[in-house]
């Protein structure tokens, strides 16, 4: 069995890991929810802005257009670009949209996913509260992983559509271990990404 990939102490998740927690998600508002996070790599906060403007959603383009609320933000806004399972997981998220009262709860929702999909604990955290890592970073941290793994070409969009800055990705997210099956699958699952 491979062990858990972190960065920074959260959780990097597997295709398979995410699609093992998908399936416990019984609420279809949160699957949705769950989904746009992870094929968009939006934070919460600016969930709410596609919530209250669903026309920051560009379809022709495969974009969302983000201001960012972040005070020293290194881009005053951005355009997250989608892939096949972004485009389906916004107009998912558009038909039932929900945006937790707090990050806490958001994070609290997925720890017990979590541990419902058996995902194995992150070495040294076995006996803490959140044994397998996830936080509400995973999903950000997680696409930008998956998106290096599949196109290192494509380095300065990438880091642009998430928001961070090139030295920032390569430290973080560029040398994260997938194996040769974790990386078809993600092959598969970042199909189509990139703007227009």
């Amino acid at each position: 069995m491979t062990s858990a990939l972190q960065c920074n102490s959260s959780r990097i998740l597997t295709v398979d890991e995410a699609n093992r927690i998908r399936a416990v998600i019984e609420k279809p508002s949160s699957r949705a929810l769950f989904d746009l996070l992870l094929c968009t790599g939006m934070r919460l906060s600016e969930v709410k802005q596609l919530r209250d403007n669903p026309a920051i959603f560009d379809q022709e383009r495969r974009s969302i257009v983000i201001k960012s609320g972040k005070t020293q933000a290194s881009q005053a806004g951005r355009n997250v670009c989608l892939s096949d399972k972004g485009m389906q997981a916004v107009k998912a998220y558009l038909a039932l949209p929900s945006v937790p009262g707090s990050p806490t709860g958001w994070q609290k929702n997925l720890i017990r996913w979590a541990q419902r999909a058996r995902l194995t604990a992150l070495p040294g955290h076995e006996i803490s509260g959140n044994p397998t890592g996830i936080t509400v970073r995973t999903s950000r941290k997680s696409l930008e992983s998956w998106l290096l793994s599949a196109h290192p070409d494509k380095l300065p969009y990438i880091v642009l559509s998430q928001g961070h800055n090139e030295m920032m990705s390569i430290r973080h997210y560029l040398n994260i271990a997938f194996t040769a099956a974790e990386r078809a699958d993600i092959q598969r699952e970042v199909r189509g990404w990139g703007c227009l």
